[in-house]
Order: C-alpha cells, then sequence, then structure tokens
C-alpha cells in the first residue's frame, strides 16, 4: 500500500512539475507564438517548426492545441493554417520524453534548489519565471525517481506481470488502456512518463510500451476536444483534425508494429531511449507522411464538420520600425494603419447594426475581438507616431502625424462604445427585455443616422472637402436633436404603459451612446477639416 501512495505522489510531483514549467514558460513563448504565426500562411512546414518549438519549451501539446483551438475560434487564424501547428505540436510533445531519458533523477533536486534560489534571488520578472521554470523541471526528475522506485515491487506481482504481457501480444489492449487513461488525466508527458518509469525498472517489453505511447497520443487528442465544446466550427475542425490525424497515425503503425518495434530496439541499448524514440519517431513519420497531404486532409475534416469559416483580421498590417529610416515611408505607413483600423470599426459597427435588427448575441465574439484588434492597432499608432516625430519631418509631414495620432484616438473610443452597446443588447436578451415595435423603428433610424455619418467619413478621408464636412456636421446635430426626441418619445410611452422601466434603461443607454459616437465621428471630421483649412492657409502663404 505504501508503494501505492509513493507512486501516486510521484506523478503528482511530475504533472505538478511539468505544469510550473510549462506555465512559467508559455507566457515568453506565446509571444513568439503570435509573432510568427502570420509566417505558416506560406507554408505549413512553417506552422509545424513554430508547433514543435512552442511545445517543446512549454512541454504540453494539450497548451499548444488549446490555444491554436482558442485562436480558431477568435478568427485570427484560419483552420488549413492551424493544421501544421497541431502536427508539430505532436512532435514538440515527445521533447519531455527525450529529456526524461537522460536518467537525470538523481539530480532532480538540484535542478529544483537551482531554479528555487534563481526565483528567490531575482528581482527581474522574466529570471524569476525562468527560476520557477527550472523548479517545475527539477519536479520532473523528483516525480519520476518516486515513480520509479514504488514500481520496482511489481516484477513480483502475477497480475500486473500477465497484463504487460498481454499487452506485448494484443498491443490493441494498450493502446485501450492509454487512451483511457490519458484522455482521464489529458497529458500524454504524463503517461508516457510513467511508461518510461515503468521501462526502467524492465516491467515492460518495447512492445508494451510502444502500445501505451500510440493510446497516449489518441488520450491527447481529449483536451482538444473538450475545449472546442461550445465554439465556432474552425475551432472544431483543429480539434477533430487533431483526433483524425492521431487514429489514422495509429492505424498506420498498428498495421506495421512489429517491424517499427524492431527498428527502434537498434536505436539504443536502454529500453527508456527506446520508449522517448519509439514516441518521437512514430509523430515525425506521420507529420511527413501528412504534410504532402494536408489540403486532401483539410477538405476531409470539413466534410465531417461542415460550416462557414469566419476570420477576423486583426493587429497592425503596415507599421513596421524598420521603416523609421525612411521617415516618409513611415508616414505613409502609419497613415494606412490608421485606414485599416478605421475598416474594422466600420466593421463592427455594421456588425453591430446586425446584432440589433435581429436581435441576436450570435456576433456578440466578433464585435469583442475587432474591438481587441482595434485597442491593439491603437496602441501600436500611439507608441510608433512618437518615434516618427523624433526623424526630420516637413511640417506637412508632422501634421499628418499629429492627425493619425488624434483620429486613432477617436475611433478607439468609437470602438469602445459599439462594445457597450453590445454588452447593453446581451443584457437586454438575457434579462428578456423587449423593446415596443415603436421604440425600435426610432432605434433603428438613429443607427441608420449614425452609420451613414461614419460612411461618409470612411469616403471622404482623404479629401473631405467643405461642403462635406458641413454635411457631417449636419448630420451631427440631427443625430442630437434625434436623442432628445426620442428620450421624450420613450418618456410618453412610459407614462401610457407601452415601454417598461427595466426596458427604458437599455433603450436611454443606447440612444446615449448612439449620439456619442456620433460626437466622436464629427471630431474626426473637424480634424480632417482643420488640417485642410490649414494646408490651404500655408498655400496662400507661399503664394504671397
Amino acid at each position: 500500500m505504501q508503494n501505492v501512495f509513493v507512486f501516486l505522489g510521484g506523478i503528482a510531483l511530475f504533472i505538478y512539475g511539468i505544469t510550473i514549467t510549462s506555465k512559467s514558460f508559455e507566457t515568453f513563448a506565446f509571444g513568439g507564438f503570435r509573432k510568427f504565426l502570420d509566417k505558416i500562411t506560406s507554408k505549413p512546414i512553417f506552422g509545424v517548426i513554430l508547433g514543435t518549438v512552442f511545445t517543446s519549451i512549454i512541454q504540453s501539446s494539450s497548451a499548444t492545441t488549446i490555444t491554436v483551438v482558442s485562436l480558431a475560434n477568435s478568427g485570427t487564424i484560419s483552420f488549413e493554417n492551424t493544421l501544421g501547428v497541431i502536427f508539430g505540436a505532436n512532435i514538440g510533445t515527445t521533447a519531455t520524453a527525450q529529456i526524461i531519458a537522460f536518467r537525470l533523477t538523481k539530480y532532480g533536486l538540484i535542478i529544483f534548489a537551482l531554479g528555487f534560489f534563481l526565483s528567490f534571488i531575482s528581482k527581474k520578472e522574466s529570471l524569476r519565471a525562468l527560476g520557477r521554470g527550472t523548479m517545475g523541471f527539477g519536479l520532473i526528475f523528483v516525480g519520476m525517481q518516486f515513480m520509479e522506485g514504488s514500481v520496482t515491487g511489481l516484477k513480483n506481482s502475477p497480475y500486473f506481470m500477465n497484463l504487460f504481457v498481454k499487452m506485448s501480444q494484443k498491443p490493441i489492449l494498450g493502446v485501450l488502456i492509454a487512451t483511457v487513461f490519458t484522455g482521464i488525466e489529458q497529458s500524454s508527458s504524463v503517461t508516457v512518463g510513467i511508461v518510461q518509469a515503468l521501462g526502467a525498472e524492465k516491467l515492460l517489453t518495447l512492445q508494451a510500451a510502444f502500445a501505451l505511447v500510440i493510446g497516449a497520443n489518441i488520450g491527447t487528442t481529449v483536451t482538444a476536444l473538450i475545449a472546442s465544446i461550445g465554439t465556432n466550427v474552425q475551432a472544431r475542425r483543429v480539434a477533430v483534425s487533431h483526433l483524425l490525424f492521431n487514429l489514422i497515425g495509429a492505424t498506420i503503425f498498428l498495421i506495421i508494429f512489429k517491424p517499427y518495434v524492431n527498428l527502434i530496439s537498434k536505436t539504443s541499448s536502454d529500453l527508456v531511449r527506446q520508449i522517448a524514440n519509439a514516441h518521437t519517431l512514430f509523430n515525425v513519420t506521420c507529420t511527413i507522411l501528412f504534410l504532402p497531404f494536408i489540403n486532401k486532409f483539410a477538405k476531409l475534416v470539413r466534410k465531417i464538420v461542415p460550416g462557414e469559416e469566419i476570420i477576423i483580421e486583426g493587429g497592425t498590417k503596415y507599421i513596421d520600425k524598420r521603416l523609421l529610416n525612411m521617415p516618409s515611408f513611415a508616414v505613409d505607413a502609419l497613415h494606412k494603419e490608421v485606414l485599416h483600423m478605421m475598416d474594422i470599426v466600420k466593421q463592427n459597427i455594421g456588425v453591430l447594426y446586425l446584432m440589433m435588427n435581429k436581435n441576436s448575441v450570435k456576433v456578440t465574439q466578433q464585435i469583442n475581438l475587432r474591438e481587441s484588434a482595434i485597442n491593439s492597432i491603437n496602441k501600436e499608432v500611439q507608441t510608433f507616431a512618437p518615434l516618427i516625430m523624433s526623424k526630420s519631418l516637413s511640417d506637412k509631414h508632422s501634421r499628418d502625424v499629429n492627425l493619425m495620432v488624434n483620429v486613432a484616438s477617436q475611433l478607439e473610443r468609437i470602438g469602445d462604445i459599439v462594445k457597450g452597446i453590445s454588452e447593453l443588447q446581451i443584457e437586454k436578451i438575457k434579462d428578456g427585455i423587449v423593446f415596443s415595435e415603436l421604440a425600435m423603428i426610432d432605434l433603428g433610424k438613429m443607427m441608420d443616422t449614425v452609420k451613414k455619418e461614419f460612411e461618409m467619413i470612411v469616403e471622404n478621408f482623404d479629401d473631405l472637402t467643405l461642403e462635406e464636412f458641413k454635411e457631417i456636421e449636419k448630420i451631427e446635430q440631427s443625430v442630437d436633436d434625434m436623442e432628445v426626441c426620442l428620450r421624450n418619445g420613450h418618456v410618453e410611452r412610459l407614462m401610457t404603459g407601452v415601454c417598461s422601466p427595466e426596458a427604458g434603461i437599455i433603450y436611454i443607454d443606447m440612444l446615449s451612446d448612439l449620439e456619442r459616437i456620433s460626437d466622436h465621428i464629427y471630431k474626426i471630421a473637424r480634424l480632417l477639416n482643420e488640417k485642410v483649412n490649414s494646408e490651404e492657409a500655408l498655400e496662400r502663404k507661399d503664394d504671397n
């Protein structure tokens, strides 16, 4: 019984070590992951490399697949572009087994102590995170040491020895056992680690060990499947592709089971290393086999999980610090970035319009994701602009930079308000609040007017005439008047019992928010008009 507790304690330390290492390193790794994400679009092999490196660092394919499911669900990345990352994650997760095969168990406490001191004495958060990751790394080997020591007695157990013999003779049994076990504890690294602990004590043959490794690869897909529950179609496709990839790979290797095991037995005389090699080569081979047929594989998954994908573009497209050496190009990039930001705001206003007309909350996630992109772009604009201003600029370029900074700020505020209105719509539907037919008609008219006002800014951003500015000014005033009129109309309906007080609170807030959007649109128009006036004044001065 004592050995059972020691074994369970070893597993707990092992899992905790992997968890600490993963959490400590994933913040830094994720930054690089997002940075190189766009490169995936050119060739799937880039996705394989990215998935392999990312997973090797954080030592968790589950974390990688959940991240990819999340990114696919957010519309940041298309389903096809996730496949290479998924393949790479399977390769990367084998790094843990390869590290374990170095037999560093006796150094586990030393590694843990080094990590502890680094974490304890460091003032920089990055070094403390490195220390915590090193502590987790040490705990992995401490856990392995406990597991190896506790299973020695299994050699005297006829039940377990008979089970291990059966798994050697019937690999499918080992596959099923490992699939279920890994599905429950959701980590192939833990399962393979336990297999290696058993292998270190010569309790398993390579045949039984590899069967368990195959099952671990299938079982780990449960994490992505669970993470995809309630997500959109591309996220569900990612989860299904992960499962299908491992199922097909498992089938292939069960067919060539004996020849493959014989091949692996020649790679090392150490069973623990053989298990690690079997795990790595299995996933590398599967990836090599799948890569040439990645498009056909994607089509197959699409048939299994039908539906329409929604890809939401986010982040900067034009800003690049390398352009600072050519200030005029940098100013042009800033200008394009603000137009890009404006287009995202326009899309969100359009989606909000749809959300209100359909009385639905299905597109809420789209609004939230675009709002996140708007905030991100605005932050980059506000950071990039001072860098440009530090260069030698003409007066015109200086005015352009100032204009873009101010316009970006106004767009960011519009984005915040749009998100706020969407949250009011969610609250309205959640609480079962219904607007009267007349209230909906009036609200629709106000939304139409605001939408028209913003579209005028988008269409005339680079050449706003005085007549167009005055037209926007009139629209802004009409929105102000409309808010007062619609507020009064609501009060009348409230007095006659047509509208409920609960509906009224949300309705008035929506009117107020739409009026605020109109104000910010007018401020953008005024900024553009001031730019035109200043340029005309300078031209007159030059002529004189």
